[in-house]
């Protein structure tokens, strides 16, 4: 459930970003095009910061054992 709300705020966020970025670039703004890419990447970078965090540190290990 985590993971759709990310994809839904990421293609909404990329819909108002990418809106104001084409009018202030002067670009021809395709709403579906940007809109995946967001929410794919908004999804990436959060799957990604959520196994990293689930790593303990390799230092804490080493520290309870001595």
């Amino acid at each position: 459930m985590r993971y759709l709300t990310v994809i839904f705020w990421g293609f909404i966020w990329g819909e108002v970003i990418g809106y104001i970025g084409g009018q202030l670039e002067l670009l021809q703004y395709n709403s579906f095009e940007i809109g995946i890419v967001a929410a794919i990447v908004c999804l990436v970078t959060s799957v990604a910061t959520h196994m990293m965090a689930d790593k303990p540190a390799a230092n804490a290990d080493e520290a309870s054992q001595s």
